[in-house]
């Protein structure tokens, strides 16, 4: 079978079951903004507020510790097995640590809501929320730990299946809380930040069982690992990851500014502002799921020693993304109403979501090739330019322009103004990461000794 086609069916059968866990992981967030949208306008509003303070920090959170990915594909590639619980321990450790950090920091941001928040009801009920998620960013860590340590392995699948567990728990478990089910008290928007703490804390339970049964030597002593990790592991993943985790977080951090800028408009455009976010959120699932199997692929092939398959693949992953942008771009153009439709029965917030997403329709494909280019870098473990440049496209250039565009230009654009900015953002970032590509993996073929795991 030529490469292209053998190439093409590998990143498929990752891409597949990553794609599901991430629309699963993306669906409980889907899960809190529906339920809070038939409490009222106010909750909804709230949790968009509080979405937009916790899910940076779990992406943070996941971008430290997908560094797992190619460090541990490159090891089974290198046959250096041995080595794989050592790494994992030193993921949970630092995973666990990372959580407890971001459950303090969305403590005190959610200290901060009320004073940036004008409207008290909406600043409280947020600051509720992000509280009650914030207690459970440390099983959060845990999760994420074994869930990149799975995948890495090729075994997606099963936590795909825990993933889809745990959306499929959320909808009842938060109904308790916010419709006040089983004499509970209705809690509204709260509570979809109360149940989504359970849940998170269940699929950690659950991901640590299947670790232990399928991806480790029977009587490994992981517990005693983690509380003594092995000090070259921890550093190697904060090494590679923090930079990935920094350049998400310099990404989504963007939607959180612009969701609190929005704030002085009003409930209405936020709202809307938050589900066209939620539904673009949705659709980047598919490019990020590739960026992801392109990070194991490609440390696969380096770790084998491979490079020209490891060029090859990553500008693959890069074509494939081209193809989801299209056809996710298609769709946005096509049924914008009628998705924002499905959030709340309020018609202004549903015709400000649906302008909206005409903007993301037409960066699909630089956020696409963006985001390939990024994965395929993180299997290149070259991870520092990707965070200098999603800082300078993003809140430089994205950011700079979209608040001129909003508020300053003299005729004030609004919530479009900073969608117009995203867009020319994410296009340098398309270009600059698209060059960084071809030129690292050039440099890489040139100088296989230089890179990857055959040599460690």
């Amino acid at each position: 079978m030529p490469f292209k086609a053998q190439e093409t069916r590998a990143l498929l059968k990752l891409i597949i079951p990553i794609l599901a866990t991430q629309l699963a992981q993306v669906g409980m967030g889907t899960v809190d903004t529906l339920m809070s949208g038939y409490v009222s306008t106010r909750d909804l509003a709230a949790v968009a507020i509080g979405t937009s303070l916790w899910l940076p920090v779990w992406l943070f959170l996941a971008g430290v510790l997908v560094a797992l990915s190619p460090l541990v594909s490159g090891l089974a590639a290198a046959q250096k097995q041995d080595q794989l619980p050592v790494l994992l321990a030193a993921a949970l450790r630092t995973g666990i640590v990372l959580g407890i950090m971001a459950g303090c920091l969305l403590w005190g941001g959610a200290a901060l809501l009320p004073v940036i928040v004008d409207d008290p009801v909406t600043a409280r009920i947020a600051a509720d929320y992000t509280l009650a998620i914030a207690v459970g960013m440390p099983a959060a860590g845990i999760f994420l730990a074994y869930r990149f340590y799975a995948e890495a392995q090729n075994q997606a699948a099963q936590v795909t299946r825990i993933m889809l567990a745990g959306l499929l728990a959320n909808i009842p478990v938060n109904a308790v809380f916010v419709y006040g089910w089983f004499g509970m008290p209705e809690l509204g928007g709260v509570g979809c930040g109360i149940g989504s703490t359970i849940v998170f804390t269940g699929m950690a339970v659950a991901m640590a069982y299947n670790t232990r049964r399928h991806r480790l030597p029977e009587g490994y002593p992981l517990l005693q690992t983690v509380l003594r990790p092995a000090t070259a592991q921890v550093r190697e993943i904060v090494q590679i990851g923090v930079p990935i985790g920094i350049a998400i977080f310099f990404e989504v951090s963007l939607f959180t500014a612009i969701a609190l800028f929005l704030t002085e408009l009003g409930p209405t455009i936020v709202a809307g502002h938050q589900v066209a976010i939620n539904l673009t959120s949705i659709t980047f699932m598919i490019p990020l799921s590739v960026g992801m199997a392109l990070s194991v692929r490609v440390g696969h092939w380096l770790g084998a020693g491979e490079h020209e398959r490891a060029r090859r693949t990553a500008w693959l992953g890069v074509i494939i993304n081209l193809a989801f942008a299209l056809l996710n771009a298609m769709l946005m153009l096509l049924f914008s109403h009628d998705l924002a439709a499905l959030y709340t029965p309020d018609q202004a917030v549903v015709a400000v979501a649906s302008t909206l997403m005409l903007f993301a329709a037409v960066f699909q494909i630089s956020d696409a090739t963006q985001v390939a280019a990024a994965g395929a870098l993180r299997g290149y473990k070259d991870t520092l330019a990707v965070m200098i440049i999603t800082f300078v496209a993003y809140w430089l250039v994205g950011m700079g322009l979209g608040y001129w565009l909003a508020f300053k230009a003299p005729e004030p654009m609004g919530a479009e103004g900073f969608w117009i900015g995203l867009i020319i953002g994410l296009s340098v970032a398309a270009a600059l990461l698209s060059y960084r590509l071809y030129s690292v993996s050039g440099r890489q073929q040139k100088t296989p000794q230089t890179s990857g795991f055959a040599h460690d």
